[in-house]
């Protein structure tokens, strides 16, 4: 055994053997607030990179997921990934003109594990009627259920803005009808709980100059009361989603680069366990498949994707490991 694949086996063995639970996959989604400023160089940046910092120095494993990192942060470093998107409504959430932008970014990543939900505000500014904005929600989580029947929702009372007339008449109302919904929409699967950014917070000093977009003080504090509300989660198990196999779209050969035939499933449960395609599953299969990891992701994830977990990474490969061993 060559150096490298002796060094891989290793690092399979210590993963294995180690404590500690699975990174845990969280969707922040909602508006421009969610995004964070808009400009790249930006110093303050997002209540991401505050709340990341603090899962961080928490201990927490935590992976941000998200179709987008824009407008990726220069002078922060933290996972980007997320779907802040400016403009948006609970409602546009779900259908913007001809498109579904909810339903398309879900299926730019794997499942997420829990939700960061905090929309709301453009709404107020709109004076969308406050019974419309709930049957929008109660969409979006059946969409985020769709994705994954065990996904754990988050949602934010969002924060007030500089207008107390507009706080009173927009927001207050909407905040309040909030947990009547969570406690509808909750069950043991899939909880939905309550997060309260709004008070606390002083829609004046933590806002800019606009009345609505937080300033590192706004950020900051959304981002503590996101931590208290995740901690609880994260330190419970969480569900695993078994992703069932897609059927490959060509009927063309699956070879792996540096295989010598085409990938197989011996076991024949939809996954292509013999990934050097020699006809049995052996330690082959794991040195190849740590080598390709990413064609393999690029070209057919749900074949590759052994875990059941929605995405293609290195817990692939010590399942992949623990099956042929």
């Amino acid at each position: 055994m060559n150096p490298r694949h002796l060094c891989l086996l290793v690092l399979l063995l210590a993963l294995l053997t180690a404590p500690g639970a699975a990174r845990v996959s969280v969707l922040p989604l909602g508006d421009s607030i969610t995004r964070g400023d808009i400009d790249a160089a930006s110093l303050d940046g997002s209540y991401r990179y505050y709340l990341y910092e603090q899962l961080r120095a928490g201990g927490y494993d935590v992976d941000f997921v998200g179709s987008t990192t824009f407008p990726t942060y220069t002078r922060f470093t933290f996972d980007q990934d997320h779907d802040g998107h400016s403009g948006y409504t609970t409602g546009t959430l779900l259908v913007n003109g001809a498109t579904e932008p909810l339903r398309a970014w879900l299926a730019a990543y794997g499942p997420p594990d829990v939700v960061l939900l905090m929309i709301g505000t453009n709404d107020a500014l709109l004076q969308v009627p406050h019974e419309t904005r709930l049957v929008n929600l109660r969409g979006v989580v059946a969409q985020l259920r769709e994705r994954n029947p065990f996904v754990r929702v988050l949602v934010a009372q969002i924060v007030p803005t500089a207008d107390d007339f507009r706080n009173e008449r927009e927001i207050v109302p909407y905040n309040a009808a909030l947990p009547g919904l969570a406690a509808e929409l909750s069950t043991g699967q899939s909880p939905v709980a309550i997060v309260d950014l709004y008070s606390g917070y002083d829609g004046v000093t933590d806002n800019g100059p606009d009345g609505f977009h937080p300033v590192k003080s706004g950020m900051q504090k959304i981002a503590a009361r996101w931590y208290a509300a995740l901690v609880p989660v994260l330190a419970a198990p969480i569900p695993t989603m078994t992703v069932p196999p897609i059927v490959l779209p060509t009927q063309d050969p699956l070879v792996v680069p540096g295989a010598s035939g085409p990938a197989g499933d011996p076991n024949r449960d939809g996954l292509s366990e013999d990934v050097n395609g020699n006809g049995r599953m052996d330690f082959g299969d794991v040195v190849l498949y740590f080598n390709q990891l990413a064609w393999c992701s690029a070209h057919a994830p749900w074949s590759f994707d052994f875990n059941g977990n929605g995405r293609i990474d290195f817990a692939d490969v010590v399942r992949l490991f623990t099956l042929v061993g």
